[in-house]
């Protein structure tokens, strides 16, 4: 049996944007990807009970792999529902709310980018061309109202520092070398909180390090080697 990948989107408030970048792992897991529920005053316990409905219904080993706020949600998850896992996967995420807004308003400050486009916060100059598809395509989908429910009864407060270092099943840190949303010199930092965290920089990629075909394919392949080699 394949194992399987549940793939979380960003947002919160978002649709799903991950799959053209990642269906072709169904060659080797089986891969879901889903459109998180939105709406108004929506909880982070709404999503969590959407999530652990999907994975209910699921037999055999179950990764989580979680992009941004996905990631924060799959930390999430994953801190109250450790033994329903075989492994988690966090790509471009923070560690918490003050720490993630402090360096990333220092990050900003050092590149003289505090008055930036999105595209030159959430991109680096080589991803420009494919990522502003994607952002465009984020944004025609996103919810506000979702966004600010999560944003005050969770994001404003949100740590994952202590989930991380409770964690005991294999947890896959994979960041853009050149993130300034997430900053990269944060996520650096992630595999001393826990042995069983790796970290992975993806090299010239920003905070959607899989827009670039070489990013894609080193994240596949580092997929591949972590949860396929113990699954047979």
């Amino acid at each position: 049996m394949k194992p399987t990948i549940i793939f979380l989107h960003g947002g919160p408030g978002f649709q799903d944007y991950l799959k053209p970048f990642f269906e072709e792992l169904n060659n080797d897991f089986k891969c879901i990807f889903y459109d998180q529920v939105r709406g108004p005053e929506i909880k982070i316990e709404n999503m969590l009970f959407q999530l652990d409905e999907i994975i209910n219904s699921l037999s055999g080993k179950i990764i989580l792999l979680g992009h941004s706020w996905g990631a924060v949600l799959a930390t999430e998850y994953a801190g109250r529902n450790q033994s329903k896992l075989s492994g988690l996967v966090i790509m471009s995420t923070g560690l918490s709310d003050k720490h993630w807004k402090d360096e990333y308003c220092k990050e900003l400050k050092d590149l003289g980018l505090e008055n930036a486009e999105p595209e030159q916060i959430f991109l680096t100059p080589e991803e420009v061309d494919l990522g502003e598809t994607i952002l465009d395509k984020a944004w025609d989908t996103f919810s506000e109202e979702t966004f600010n429910s999560i944003k005050y009864s969770y994001l404003e407060k949100y740590d994952v520092t202590p989930l991380l270092k409770s964690l005991k099943i294999p947890v896959i840190n994979i960041f853009g070398e050149k993130d300034v949303r997430f900053p990269a010199r944060v996520s650096r930092t992630f595999g001393s909180y826990n042995s069983a965290i790796v970290d992975y920089q993806i090299p010239n990629a920003g905070h959607f390090p899989f827009l670039l075909s070489s990013g894609r394919m080193q994240i596949c392949k580092i997929l591949k080697g972590n949860f396929l080699k113990t699954s047979r």
